[in-house]
């Protein structure tokens, strides 16, 4: 049998691009499953923690109205806010503001998410972040 001298070790490099391919598939799998977790419990602490804050009415506005005007209590709503993110495992990294304008309370959150195989082909971590607005609900 004839053995054809340039194709010597080809199979070894075709196995190496193919490793890397399907390094990368597999990695945009895993991490990406991750990052849609992570981005949707970071909504979900957003969400929470902006309904917390407008349910931080100021009492004597709405109790010298009989119910009828509803105005949020700035500090009390960021107060509430925040309690509401701190007692989640939030991570030491994250960051996040609260907006109070008028009765609208909105909640911004930020935080890094590691990623595994990605991180192997040079994608070390990505933010995420999630917006949130509440108001109170008068009636």
């Amino acid at each position: 049998m004839k053995r054809l001298r340039g194709e010597h070790g080809s199979v070894t490099g075709m196995l190496i691009i193919v490793l890397f391919i399907s390094l990368g598939f597999g990695g945009l799998a895993v991490d990406g499953t991750r990052l849609f977790l992570a981005r949707r419990d970071l909504q979900a602490l957003a969400d929470s923690a902006a309904l917390a804050a407008a349910s931080s009415l100021d009492e004597a506005q709405f109790r010298a109205t009989a119910g009828d005007q509803v105005r949020l209590e700035p500090q009390i709503a960021r107060f509430a806010a925040a309690a509401v993110v701190v007692t989640s495992p939030w991570p030491a990294d994250g960051r996040g503001s609260v907006e109070v304008v008028g009765d609208r309370v909105t909640v911004h959150l930020e935080r890094p998410v590691r990623l595994t195989f990605l991180g192997i082909l040079g994608l070390g971590s990505q933010v995420i972040g999630a917006k949130a607005s509440a108001s109170p609900a008068v009636g």
